[in-house]
């Protein structure tokens, strides 16, 4: 029986040029949803698809008028 993996093509570090990406096994229960690629030329891992943390509003100093 003849199974399919996704992949992607992505730019890879370590291989330095555009290789083919594919998805292991999510062990944290992601499904198709999980953002784990690994390269499948080297082995190098990423994360793909996650978004950054909200920026955080800083406070201004006020300043007093005497």
């Amino acid at each position: 029986m003849l199974t399919a993996s996704v992949t992607i093509v992505r730019f890879c570090t370590t291989c330095r040029g555009d290789v083919p990406f594919e998805q292991p096994g999510c062990l944290d229960s992601h499904g198709s949803e999980c953002p784990e690629w690994v390269c499948v030329e080297c082995g190098e891992a990423v994360i793909v698809g996650f978004s950054s943390p909200e920026a955080i509003a800083l406070a201004h100093p006020t300043r007093h008028v005497a």
